[in-house]
């Protein structure tokens, strides 16, 4: 098959590069509360908004925690390359090695993140500003009951809801699913 298409090409072969996924990442704590706001884009740019609560002690956890359950979704779905933007200037410096991790707890979730990014192809990492991860931020007060979404649904399904088992496993991906 290679030579046919070298010989019926000539010298132009065209390269094909991976489509990324785009992940938006922000953690936010308060007196109320711990959440994470997750942002996917598909390469084809369908969007995927998720907002959960989290028990964590500290900002900078809450900010890991957000990435790396990010970085996990995409493992779920076999993404091959990403592209990841957060505020969190310690996080990303941390995770592009601009500076070291030197926190125990911290080295935890960071060695997490490096370990789950080996197995993508292609990964960028770039901080952005605040007001570029507001979306994120919103769903993360969201998660804790801060801030309040206007248009967001929350789903009550039924215990017979065939749709019951696939809402708890993308609220726990740890529990049993039956297939």
């Amino acid at each position: 098959m290679a030579d046919f298409v070298t010989q019926h090409c000539g010298l132009w072969v065209a390269i094909v590069e991976i489509a990324p996924w785009t992940l938006f990442f922000d953690g936010s704590s308060c007196g109320t509360g711990l959440g994470i706001g997750i942002i996917l884009i598909s390469p084809q740019g369908a969007n995927y908004e998720f907002s959960l609560p989290i028990e964590a002690s500290a900002t900078n956890q809450v900010e890991y925690r957000a990435v790396l359950k990010g970085i996990e979704l995409l493992r779920e779905i076999k993404a091959d390359a990403v592209e990841i933007f957060g505020a969190s200037m310690l996080i990303i410096n941390q995770l592009t090695r601009g500076c070291e991790c030197r926190d125990d707890i911290l080295r935890i979730y960071y060695e997490q993140c490096l370990q789950l990014l080996k197995e993508l192809k292609s990964v960028i990492i770039e901080h952005i500003p605040r007001d570029y991860s507001e979306d994120a931020n919103k769903l993360a007060q969201h998660a804790f009951g801060y801030r309040s979404i206007y248009g967001a649904m929350a789903l009550e399904l039924m215990a017979d809801d065939w749709r019951k088992e696939i809402a708890d496993y993308l609220k726990d991906p740890s529990k049993k699913v039956y297939r």
